[in-house]
């Protein structure tokens, strides 16, 4: 049969988001839930993070009957609020936060000081707010950390980050108009220590999508080339088989096999 190969050497998580991006893609899934359910019944532990989840359904969105694409307008984060207040400090009684704004793999803004400027936030106080004011435009990803201090050796104080959670976005997929976006616990990565983080946790971002496109310094690929979705799909569809699991998938290093 044919065997479709994916090489791919940065860990697992990449080669499982691109393998339920071709399901959808193919239209064997609308939707990237049961892409995932399949991938993770064919390769236990993927590794698949929320934000993983909210691209593939991007792609969903671009091949579906009624395309949707990205626009170019950016958008601005007027404020981030934290709620209630998760427990990362030694007494479990609150944090010290900061927040990091990264496009694609560029840090934009950060909130972080010298560890004496930074506040402790406690639990009593029901939020984090954190003013923002940042444009951002394309791949996103807010981090939100615990800055914490520890004796190091000769007696001098370390200071150590530990992430309290994570959000990835693309700004071309938030409608305009929209004025609030918010994510709930199971909708935000890197949240690891599940005692850490009160009942109800969620995060809203205030945002402002403008009005005006912003010129692009290079030709997004959806752009490149006008692609007929569905008839791309189907050409996919012929390539790699019709045996429901589109035989043979296999993914080297990661021991993958689908027949």
């Amino acid at each position: 049969g044919t065997s479709v190969q994916i090489l791919n050497e940065d860990g697992r998580a990449p080669s499982g988001v691109l393998v339920c991006a071709m399901f959808c893609f193919c239209h064997l899934f609308n939707n990237p839930v049961p892409a995932m359910q399949l991938l993770s019944a064919k390769r236990p532990g993927s590794g698949l993070w929320p934000s993983h989840r909210r691209y593939i359904g991007y792609v969903c969105s671009m091949v579906s009957e009624k395309p949707s694409l990205p626009h170019s307008k950016p958008l601005v984060i007027k404020a981030l609020t934290v709620s209630p207040v998760p427990c990362f400090n030694k007494q479990r009684s609150g944090c010290r936060p900061f927040c990091d704004v990264l496009i694609g793999e560029t840090k934009i803004f950060t909130t972080a000081q010298e560890y004496e400027r930074m506040r402790e936030h406690r639990v009593q106080e029901g939020k984090v707010v954190f003013p923002l004011g940042v444009s951002v435009h394309g791949d996103v990803v807010v981090s939100v950390y615990h800055m914490r201090s520890t004796i190091g050796g000769r007696l001098q104080a370390k200071v150590s980050n530990t992430q309290i959670f994570q959000i990835q976005f693309h700004t071309g997929f938030i409608a305009p108009g929209t004025t609030m976006l918010k994510f709930n616990k199971p909708e935000l990565d890197a949240c690891d220590s599940p005692e850490k983080y009160p009942q109800l946790f969620h995060v809203i971002l205030d945002i402002e999508v403008e009005g005006v496109d912003k010129q692009k310094d290079l030709t997004p690929p959806w752009e490149h080339v006008c692609i007929d979705f569905p008839m791309a799909a189907q050409t996919l569809r012929n390539t790699v088989g019709q045996k429901g699991m589109y035989a043979n998938l296999v993914l080297h290093q990661q021991s993958m096999d689908f027949r």
